[in-house]
């Protein structure tokens, strides 16, 4: 589904989308590009001409183009920069798509800052997939282990959806993310983001991940940050009124996609990965992927954190946007009530009702509590208004 772009991009002739590989950048910057050149870095002639000569290579694409993978040669955001300080260009006259935040990110800072939109792209949401409005568990499950790969919607082949797995897996985060970082302990790489498939969801504790992969305690926090620079993983911080204290605590760890982190954790069915040791993690993993797409796929900002006192009370995430702040509880099955913290005695003036997202859910959202009310994921509600029906072309 394409829907018109934000007004917001109408301020920026540079539009810049970043996510992970396979996730369908390229081809949604391809079908909406109109009259737009195409190039892509990820062939290497391109890519040599681009780092060999990065000025006659822009001065070469006469705008509106399109430049997918920016971070293969990022000295080519200078001339970009002159080009767009010469003034002229409509907005979005030059989008850009980059698969690691932080090479591209750098070079953004350094150039483009005031000039550039930036956007993201997680891979298919389940709104962009039209669930039903009631799902069984199995089913839901079923549809986490799709991925959100745009390619494997809809693929109920085990045998080729571990097959393109297995191929992303050793392309991309075993070569691509590897090589670009010049990380050289290969075997050590692919035991720790396994390792971290298996702890999504949880408190992150350096040196038990550190020793089980084999590597320092220095090296594992690196890693970690170089996964999420790759947006394949999201490190939520806790939350503290003081909010200079937010990075002092340990973050928790998710990877932004349930599924892939199923995959690499070795479950390959939906009865297994809702009843086995993960089933719970998984889909509190899926609903805070889905609740950032929700609101970066239309171009909105958001941030999130877990909440936790040190006798156990915990909130799973605390949703703030445009002034609120939304508490939501995730449960894979029905939730104990009287286990739910008062939010009466916890909230600021911003705090919205508090909701649990459970598959045990009725159809309708109900009341629970005095501050809390149970839903499905889907009616899962953060203050944002739903896509509109039917596609409308990107211009």
């Amino acid at each position: 589904m394409l829907t018109a772009p934000a007004p917001q991009l109408r301020l920026f002739p540079v539009w810049l989308l970043l996510g992970p590989r396979q996730v369908g950048k390229s081809s949604l910057l391809d079908r909406c590009a109109g009259g737009h050149a195409y190039v892509t870095l990820d062939d290497l002639d391109t890519r040599e001409r681009a780092n060999r000569d990065p000025v006659l290579f822009v001065r070469e694409l006469a705008p509106p183009f399109v430049i997918d993978e920016i971070q293969y040669a990022p000295r080519l955001l200078s001339p970009i920069k002159r080009m767009v300080d010469a003034g002229g260009l409509e907005p979005g006259a030059i989008r850009l798509t980059g698969s690691q935040s932080y090479q591209v990110m750098e070079g953004v800072t350094e150039t483009l800052a005031g000039r550039v939109a930036i956007l993201n792209l997680l891979g298919l949401s389940d709104e962009e997939k039209a669930l039903p409005a009631a799902v069984a568990p199995d089913d839901y499950f079923r549809r986490i282990l799709e991925t959100g790969f745009p390619r494997l919607c809809g693929i109920e082949d085990r045998a080729a959806r571990d097959l393109y797995l297995s191929s992303y897996v050793q392309t991309y985060i075993e070569r691509d993310i590897r090589e670009l970082l010049r990380i050289e302990k290969r075997r050590e790489f692919e035991i720790f983001v396994k390792l971290c498939a298996l702890r999504t969801g949880q408190v992150v504790n350096h040196d038990d991940l550190a020793r089980d992969a084999g590597v320092s305690a220095g090296t594992a926090k690196s890693w970690l940050s170089l996964l999420e620079d790759a947006f394949l993983i999201r490190l939520l911080p806790p939350y503290f009124t003081n909010r200079t204290r937010r990075m002092i605590k340990s973050p928790k760890l998710y990877f932004l996609d349930a599924g892939l982190a199923a995959w690499l954790g070795g479950w390959r069915t939906a009865q297994e990965t809702r009843l086995g040791p993960l089933g719970g993690a998984l889909f509190e993993t899926h609903v805070l992927a889905e609740t950032i797409k929700r609101f970066r796929h239309r171009a909105l900002d958001v941030d999130v954190h877990f909440w936790r006192t040190r006798d156990g009370q915990e909130i799973d995430f605390l949703i703030e946007s445009d002034g609120g702040t939304w508490p939501v509880e995730v449960k894979l099955g029905s939730p104990r009530y009287d286990r739910l913290p008062s939010l009466q005695r916890l909230a600021d003036s911003s705090w919205q009702t508090g909701q649990v997202v459970s598959l045990a859910a009725p159809p309708a959202p109900v009341r629970i509590a005095d501050d809390w009310t149970l839903c499905a994921p889907r009616d899962l509600d953060l203050g944002i208004a739903a896509a509109p029906a039917g596609a409308n072309e990107i211009r």
